[in-house]
Parts: structure tokens; C-alpha cells; sequence
């Protein structure tokens, strides 16, 4: 396939790049220095000079703090920003898919959530990513939204990256143990995205990797080679000012009948992105 990637200077947009040029597609990563999406000529212009069969929308606003002080900033990459894509795709006949997140939900129910459950965000982050999805819905017939969580992989800061840095260091650990979800390695959600892609069955989907904890446990799971200690704390003595959901566990039972594969599990993931890491590192 021909694809366009946007946001492809981002921590995801390089995988998702780097995974759909390994499967032989003709690919076109687009940094945001490239192509800002929140300017609609530009947008059409470039996906009617480069006539992609689907564009995988991976630009975002992702400050999940920084977003509760600067909305509009959030809204107009996350929500107008991907009603542009939408819109353009709309009128030149391509596909989209759209990455969102599991901030769309409240966290309140306690169980894994389906990809047709109610919808209720807690934080500017999640509600700028929740309009996103309604302009992809609003534009397109054909489309895929592609939920996940607690990203983490190479080419970008992340809690994985920045734990096993205060580890080496020292610092103290001091990790929330009352947040469960499911962390998920950039590399698999992108064989995830290309293997969902290439079944062409369009809609919304549920893309993590496999498994459920805490971010306490995930610290320690991070860290357990460095024999370091950790201490679990709640959510009230570590404020932030975005609000997080308590449980934001996807159910992915949609998306695994879908592809017709397992999803790899949360610790198999991490292992192989710190064997990699490792590998990388100068002797």
C-alpha cells in the first residue's frame, strides 16, 4: 500500500514508519516540521500531491499535564488538527486511521472497557483526543480508531526510559500503585496497526499489549535487575493536574477475532525493549 504517516518524528510515528517499510508498503513519514496539521490547505495539498491509499494519523498533543494549562493548544492538534486529516481524506477518497488513547474513559466501571462503551474523560488530554475521534467518525466511512495506553518505546521520553534513569541514579522511587491499565511497547502496537490495516476491516479497536497491572508494579518489573527498591504510594500523595482514570484496562477481544492472533502480553514486551535499549548502549 501507499501510506502517509503524520507525526512521524514522534516516538510512534517512527515505529509505525519503521514497521510498515519493513512489510514492503510504500511509505511516507511526515514530521510535524513537515506538515502541520492544523493547517487545512497544507493538509490537502500534501495528501493530494502524494495521493496515499490511507493515512495513519499519528500527530498529537500528548502533555498530558501541560494540557489542563494550555487547552486550546490540546483541542487544536488533537481535535481541529485531526478534523483536518479527516476532512481532507474525505474529499480525495482515503482511508484514516486514528491512534487515540484510553484517557477517553472514566475508569470508573472496574472492568476491561469494550470499544463501544460510554465515553467519559476525565482531562483536557483526553477530551482533545475523544473530539478527534468524533471528527474521524463525523468525515469518514472508512476508518480505523485505534485505542491505547501507556505508551512506551525508542526514539521518545517515557516512564520505562525515565524509571530505570532514576534507578541508576539514585533517586529515590516513589511509584502510584492505585492506577492499573496496560503499558504497551510502540513496536508491537505497530505490528498491531499493520496487521489490522492489512485486514481492511474498518472501526474501532482496542490496541494494547496483553495484560493488566500498576504503574508501581510496572516500576518494579522495569527496574528488577537493578535490584532497586520501590515504594507504592496513592494517587492523593503524588497530585498532578490532569486527573487519570483508576482503571483504564481496554478489552481487546474485538480486536484479537479481528486479526486472528493473540496480543503479545505487557512483560514479554518489555523485556524485548530492554534487551534492545541494552543492546544499544556503548560498551
Amino acid at each position: 500500500m501507499k501510506v502517509l504517516i503524520t507525526g512521524a518524528g514522534g516516538m510512534l510515528g517512527k515505529a509505525v514508519t519503521s514497521c510498515m517499510e519493513s512489510r514492503e508498503h510504500q511509505v511516507k513519514g511526515l514530521p510535524k516540521e513537515v506538515l502541520d496539521v492544523t493547517n487545512y490547505a497544507q493538509v490537502l495539498e500534501t495528501l493530494s500531491a502524494e495521493r496515499p491509499e490511507i493515512v495513519i494519523h499519528g500527530a498529537a498533543y500528548t502533555k498530558v499535564d501541560q494540557a489542563e494549562s494550555e487547552p486550546e493548544l490540546a483541542y487544536l492538534i488533537n481535535a481541529y488538527g485531526t478534523e483536518n486529516i479527516a476532512i481532507a481524506c474525505s474529499k480525495l477518497g482515503i482511508q484514516m486511521l486514528y491512534v487515540s488513547t484510553d484517557y477517553v474513559f472514566d475508569g470508573e466501571q472496574n472492568r476491561p472497557y469494550q470499544p463501544w462503551d460510554q465515553t467519559r474523560p476525565l482531562s483536557i488530554y483526553g477530551k482533545s483526543k475523544l473530539a478527534g475521534e468524533r471528527a474521524v467518525q463525523q468525515h469518514l466511512r472508512q476508518y480505523y480508531i485505534v485505542r491505547t495506553s501507556w505508551l512506551y518505546g525508542p526514539h521518545g521520553r517515557n516512564f520505562v526510559d525515565t524509571i530505570r534513569q532514576m534507578a541508576t541514579e539514585g533517586k529515590p522511587l516513589r511509584v502510584v500503585s492505585d492506577q492499573f491499565g496496560s503499558p504497551t511497547c510502540t513496536l508491537t502496537l505497530s505490528e498491531t496497526i499493520a496487521d489490522l490495516i492489512a485486514t481492511g476491516r474498518w472501526g474501532i479497536y482496542h490496541g494494547t499489549d496483553g495484560g493488566v497491572t500498576n504503574w508501581f508494579e510496572f516500576a518494579r518489573e522495569i527496574t528488577r535487575d537493578l535490584k532497586v527498591s520501590v515504594t507504592p504510594i496513592e494517587t492523593k500523595d503524588m497530585p498532578r493536574p490532569a486527573t487519570r482514570p483508576k482503571y483504564s484496562v481496554l478489552d481487546k477481544t474485538t480486536l484479537i477475532h479481528t486479526l486472528g492472533r493473540e496480543v503479545v502480553p505487557w512483560q514479554e514486551s518489555l523485556s524485548m525493549y530492554l534487551d534492545l535499549k541494552h543492546a544499544r548502549q556503548p560498551v
